[in-house]
């Protein structure tokens, strides 16, 4: 570029090195040259020579086109979603009608095919994951801690 074509707020494009950056020039430099602020990092930086900068910088669109929504043809209509563990876990308390420790839950949770895992320890996953929602949703949570180690449906 030519030293008369830059123009003082305009972005143009930079060589950083093997990069380019987008920097806006902010003003002249005292010394010659411009002071310019790279437009993602915003640092400040000295632009010494013309031949640095490419010309205007312009935005890279990636998609110009709006999306295209398909809907999902599911060859199964009639398969059942499996559960999240809280979820099958109240079903289980519910159905229960008592207090159950993690173990118990868990092992009701496969017999009656609500949940699956491939997990080392599930009691622990399920036992983590309620004393999580009892913490941070407090009267609205699902479920009560009666002694340790077992839960039951809140009322």
């Amino acid at each position: 570029m030519n030293k008369e074509e830059i123009k003082i707020s305009k972005v143009y494009t930079m060589k950083v090195g093997k990069n380019t950056a987008g920097v806006r020039i902010m003003s002249e430099h005292e010394d010659g040259g411009w002071v310019g602020v790279n437009i993602n990092t915003n640092k400040e930086l000295i632009i010494r020579s013309a031949d640095r900068l490419l010309g205007l910088y312009q935005v890279k669109k990636e998609n110009t086109k709006p999306a295209q929504i398909e809907p999902t043809k599911d060859p199964n209509p009639t398969k059942v979603k499996k559960l999240g563990g809280l979820l099958a876990a109240f079903m289980v308390l519910a159905d229960a009608g008592q207090p159950l420790d993690c173990q118990e839950i868990v092992k009701r949770m496969i017999d009656q095919g609500m949940w699956k895992t491939g997990g080392k320890t599930p009691a622990a996953t399920i036992y983590s994951a309620i004393i999580r929602e009892i913490k941070e949703k407090a009267a609205e949570s699902r479920f009560v801690k009666t002694e340790r180690g077992k839960f039951t449906v809140a009322k």
